[in-house]
């Protein structure tokens, strides 16, 4: 429950719960609402006890009595304690703590009480018929992905172009190849080319899944009766050494940065998008979350958000091109004292982070879409004078941001569809200030579009059915764009993704993956976009094309090296192992069992067993399966 301000001594407007009055007096006032029901209030001095005030009910002013600050929500103040008070309004919605689990659509925030505050911009009633970037300079071009021949590109083509692939070469591989050095006397040298087919082992396993990992390199066809025989692209051990080494930076460890180990890979990335994509006239901000796992490692700036399909994990707030969902920029929610934060440290942390976002493109006349984390009136004036325009959804949490009226939801009437619009102006910027009975109250701020009445829409209302209204224009632009980065996440992390196949707890390895699936994501939205005839193609149809990679990547000459050493080693095995069929009793490991008839499932067919053969020991085989493996041993193995 919220708490009144303690510099606010008399004469305070308050509202206090029924049930902390007491039944005797609100039962009277309130009748059978009393337990639930906020009864106005004024604050009449402070009590001798510390945190409590003495208080009377409007609607009984006679009777005073005591309750303390947590029981009591501000409204506002008089007249004459107005000028004094009107500081301790904060600039903008608390942003230093990690997110809560408070949603947009909470009804909690519906029943808050908000703040008011002195008004800095003069608002008045009026609806806006001329919208300002048909005045003034405006962007209107349409977005465009830098790739040649983009019409007959490949998905490998699309998807190394949002690659930082310069970085990789020179950076990630050299720091990988040093790394591995160190700990391995005989470590061969990772390539471009062999890494490109890291990247399209993984993308494989993001829609061919196995139990084990080691299934994707069995010759054996127990993965829907295909064998996919990974080791005629690379070896298990190998795929596992690279994992294992990986290295995204070659800056040594720096305690007071905790993002150290992919500063230069995130700069990297940003600069690569900005230079692959010029942007459309519409740009969405929202958050993006980097799944995390374990405890071992808790990664450079973890935070927990509810809400998420993943609460646990590392945020970066995002901005995407709203037309065709591309991202264009990250920027990772750090704590405001490290280096990478001070460039901007003139603004609040809100701002800061929308400037660094967006600064690729200052003064480019671009459309900014944000939701009320980005809201208020600082934030779309500063983005104006560095060249955006901005529509931006303001919420009531425990309080409305500053400049703006207490009473923009009050003015609405009953009626679905009834909307509120002002106009001001704050540092010598226009704007609008609109708000409309929806589902859900919804109020925007904007310094650009129109209050016109354009789509009719229909919302099926308990109670009163089907019930149809026509919105303002400046909703039907926010509407169509404001979920650009959330369609981008869904895309990224609603399927089987990079995070779920590269599962370890290493900070080089969780951030990895999450750029992979940004690029993936990227990817498959610019190809659906651009090449004729693939607006409606599957999400898992392209990442089979993108293993494309293969066949790219990869020389006869190569691929004869590999597959000669996998065959040689198979048979060396095979001719060296015995292969026996044996009963489980009969292991050593099994001893300390009670009980005379052990079972286990059968690594194959996963059926109830007590036989194994002797070259799997303590793996279990039933008799079928074990005739099949005496097969597979004792013949040539297909490695094609």
């Amino acid at each position: 429950m919220g708490r009144i301000s303690p510099n606010i001594k008399e004469d305070a407007k308050v509202t206090v719960l029924g049930s902390v009055v007491g039944e005797g007096i609100a039962r009277p006032l309130v009748g059978d609402m009393w337990k639930t029901k906020r009864i106005s209030a004024t604050v009449l001095r402070v009590a001798p006890d510390i945190n409590r005030w003495v208080i009377s009910l409007d609607a009984n002013p006679e009777i005073e009595f005591e309750v303390s600050a947590g029981r009591m929500k501000y409204v506002s103040v008089t007249n004459n304690n107005l000028n004094n008070e009107n500081n301790n309004v904060p600039e903008e919605p608390i942003i230093s703590e990690p997110e809560t689990s408070i949603s947009s659509d909470s009804e909690q925030d519906e029943e808050e009480t908000c703040v008011s505050n002195r008004n800095e911009v003069l608002w008045t009633n009026a609806d806006v018929t001329i919208d300002s970037r048909r005045v003034d300079r405006s962007y209107s071009g349409v977005p465009i992905v830098h790739i040649s021949d983009i019409e007959h590109a490949s998905p490998r083509q699309f998807f190394e172009r949002f690659l930082p692939v310069e970085y990789i070469m020179s950076t990630v591989i050299s720091s990988t190849n040093e790394h591995a050095r160190a700990s391995e006397r005989l470590w061969k040298d990772l390539t471009w080319m062999e890494f490109m087919r890291f990247i399209g082992i993984l993308t494989i396993m993001t829609y061919v899944q196995c139990s084990d990992i080691c299934d994707y390199w069995s010759t054996v066809p127990d993965t829907g009766g295909v064998a996919l025989e990974f080791g005629q692209y690379m070896s298990h051990r190998r795929f596992r050494d690279i994992v294992k080494y990986l290295k995204l930076t070659d800056v040594p460890t720096d305690d007071d940065d905790p993002f150290h180990f992919a500063r230069k890979f995130h700069n990297a990335f940003n600069e690569n998008l900005a230079k692959a994509i010029t942007l459309g006239s519409f740009l969405c901000i929202d958050e993006s979350m980097c799944q995390w796992m374990g405890k071992i490692d808790k990664g450079p700036f973890q935070r927990k958000i509810p809400r998420k399909s993943h609460p646990i994990g590392c945020e970066f707030k995002t901005v995407a091109d709203a037309r065709v969902n591309l991202l264009v920029q990250l920027d990772p929610c750090e704590p405001p004292e490290h280096a990478n934060k001070k460039k901007l440290s003139e603004y609040s942390a809100t701002i800061a982070t929308m400037l660094r976002l967006t600064e690729p493109w200052f003064n480019s006349g671009r459309t900014i879409i944000a939701d009320s984390w980005f809201g208020s009136v600082n934030a779309c004036t500063t983005l104006y004078k560095h060249g955006f325009y901005s529509i931006l959804q303001l919420k009531k949490h425990r309080y409305w941001p500053k400049n703006i009226p207490h009473d923009i939801t009050d003015a609405l009437g009953s009626a679905y569809g009834s909307f509120v619009s002002r106009t001001g102006k704050f540092d010598d910027v226009d704007l609008t200030l609109c708000s409309i009975r929806d589902h859900k109250n919804i109020v925007l701020l904007a310094n650009c579009s129109t209050t016109n009445l354009k789509t009719e829409i229909t919302r099926y209302i308990k109670g009163h059915g089907n019930v149809k209204f026509r919105r303002p224009a400046i909703f039907d632009e926010y509407n169509e764009y404001r979920l650009a980065i959330d369609i981008f996440n869904n895309l990224r992390d609603n399927a089987l993704s990079y995070h779920d196949v590269l599962t370890t707890k290493c900070s080089e390895n969780r951030i990895l993956a999450f750029y992979f699936s940004a690029v993936e994501a990227n990817s498959y939205s610019a190809y659906c976009q651009f090449v004729p005839g693939k607006k409606n193609m599957k999400h898992v149809d392209f990442r089979k094309l993108v293993t494309s990679i293969f066949n790219y990547y990869s020389t006869e000459e190569m691929e004869g090296t590999i597959a000669d050493r996998t065959k040689k080693r198979k048979n060396r095995d095979s001719n060296n192992l015995e292969h026996n069929l044996i009963s489980i009793n009969n292991d050593s490991t099994n001893s300390q069992i009670k009980g005379k008839y052990i079972q286990r499932h059968c690594i194959s067919c996963h059926k109830r067993t007590s036989t194994s053969c002797s070259c799997s020991i303590p793996r279990a085989m039933c008799t079928n399966c074990w005739a099949n493996h005496i097969h597979n041993s004792y013949n040539i193995v297909r490695t094609r």
